[in-house]
């Protein structure tokens, strides 16, 4: 029986993109697994005990949960990890996010998801640089210790090898393995009525984050706005909570400009499916989840022209250059004013988003173990 350690500290209460891809993967992995597999999930104490990761993981008979009060990163986490090292033995560990244990010993791999903090220290504000540098250390030691890294994209992988040109062996030990969505297809009537989604919007969804580029949306919006018909009824809704992090643009107050706050995970498809297009011209994204997520909702897509979300989209969406406020406003115009144009967009994103799968992830992680494994 071969033993695998899972490493998800790093999943919270609350969804994040980390959390997403711990349970989506997991609950095909361990559906999957051949029975020499022996799984334990390494979880935080303060994980709620209804938590749909704990309900699964409990339920299997091929895993076990491993209670560990460990940070999911910092200094602290480390040093943790040191003091339990010998209850940590197996024969393979994983590491579901980006931020790799040091001092771990044995076969060992990680999951990157995003270079982004590495590669944009001004992203954290003005502690920003300082961070950069821990991260850096953190995925040095990662890339340099672990059998094989997994990255959720060709860009993330690219960017790994452009931060470690001179790594041995890493571009033969890093491997794509794409994500895929996962949507609740429920409809909140009175989400509808509440912000009025019978009448046509252009929608952001997600936390809004520097990076995210929400800044010149609006931007964008108010120049689309002042270009259109007098008497074109059409707002913005930004859906999501503001980080610490955000500077709200001074004149983003206005009527046809909707800020609704955090939105539950079930509220997504009613948001998505109403909208006229969903705008992720995002600065970075290590993958860019929340596109697919648009597309299997039947919502087109405005996104960055570069890195993962172009790969994600391919030509299934409206590819812009995030820096400009004018290519923004443009895709905006043509997707309400051709139909024809927002029809074929959404043809070409429902066929898109088939063609990313978690059964294929699982799939493709089981087969990386077992290459691993077998050595």
């Amino acid at each position: 029986m071969k033993h695998i350690i899972l490493d998800a500290l790093a999943v919270e209460n609350s969804k994040t993109g980390v959390g997403q891809y711990v349970q989506e993967l997991l609950e095909e992995l361990l559906e999957k697994a051949p029975k020499d597999m022996f799984f334990s999930v390494m979880l935080h104490p303060s994980l709620d005990m209804k938590h749909p990761l704990v309900k699964f993981v409990s339920r299997r008979k091929n895993a076990e949960i491993m209670w560990f009060d460990i940070p999911a990163i910092g200094l602290k986490r480390d040093i943790k990890f040191f003091l339990k090292r010998r209850k940590l033995k197996c024969d393979l560990f994983h590491c579901l996010y980006s931020n790799h244990p040091l001092f771990l010993k044995g076969v060992q791999m990680v999951t990157i998801h995003d270079l982004k903090y590495v590669l944009h220290p001004e992203f954290m504000g003005s502690k920003g640089k300082l961070k950069s540098i821990y991260l850096k250390n953190l995925m040095r030691h990662a890339a340099k210790h672990c059998d094989k890294l997994i990255t959720v994209s060709e860009s993330t992988r690219n960017d790994l090898l452009k931060v470690f040109p001179h790594m041995s062996g890493l571009q033969e030990r890093a491997r794509v393995v794409y994500e895929a969505a996962t949507v609740s297809m429920k409809t909140n009537r009175e989400m509808i009525k509440k912000f009025e989604l019978e009448r046509p919007y252009f929608l952001y969804l997600g936390e809004l984050r520097p990076h995210k580029n929400v800044g010149r949306v609006i931007q964008a919006f108010m120049q689309f706005k002042a270009q259109a018909s007098p008497d074109a009824d059409i707002r913005l809704i930004v859906a999501g909570k503001p980080h610490k992090s955000f500077v709200m643009p001074a004149d983003a107050h206005r009527e046809d400009i909707i800020f609704t706050g955090y939105v539950k995970d079930d509220d997504a498809y009613t948001l998505y499916s109403n909208a006229l297009a969903y705008c992720l011209p995002s600065l970075y994204e290590g993958f860019g989840l929340p596109i697919l997520e648009a597309m299997k909702c039947g919502c087109p897509v405005i996104t960055s022209d570069f890195s993962s979300t172009a790969e994600v989209a391919g030509d299934a969406g409206v590819l812009v250059d995030p820096l400009s406020v004018d290519a923004i406003a443009g895709a905006m115009s043509q997707i309400y004013t051709d139909g024809a144009f927002r029809q074929e967009l959404v043809a070409k994103g429902y066929e898109r988003e088939k063609e990313f799968s978690w059964a294929n992830a699982a799939e493709e992680t089981l087969g990386i173990y077992k290459e691993i494994l077998d050595k």
